[in-house]
């Protein structure tokens, strides 16, 4: 789990890294920035990192759990976790909309991509 944790969290740095450099697009200069940034605007990197590593969290700890109603409300917890942290990017004047939108569903695509990986190779039953 912790492998799997690690690989997904760096992954998902990495194809912020990779689509910013790739697209290049300035930060909003609409509205004044809360904070100060420096880098491309698209994707949010925030928002790819926070979806992959919450969305894994919540993978890996719905396994400990046995009925559909605590799986579901992990699943809803990291959900309210991405969506606020994509919306404090918003916020702070550093995003676009669309940076933080298309930041979350690359990392939760990352996630889920990752999980699938990992339930093939370790979780399944051996012949």
């Amino acid at each position: 789990a912790a492998i799997h944790l690690m690989i997904t969290s760096s992954g998902g740095f990495y194809i912020s890294m990779w689509t910013k450099s790739l697209i290049s697009r300035p930060r909003p200069s609409i509205i004044p920035q809360l904070i100060h940034t420096s880098g491309f605007s698209y994707p949010s990197g925030h928002s790819i990192t926070s979806a992959a590593i919450y969305l894994t969290m919540a993978i890996l700890a719905c396994r400990h759990f046995q009925t559909l109603s605590t799986r579901i409300s992990l699943l809803i917890l990291a959900g309210i976790m991405i969506a606020l942290i994509s919306f404090s990017r918003i916020y702070l004047g550093v995003h676009y909309p669309s940076d933080t939108m298309s930041g979350a569903l690359l990392g939760l695509a990352w996630a889920l991509f990752m999980a699938s990986l990992f339930a093939k190779t370790h979780f399944a039953k051996k012949a």
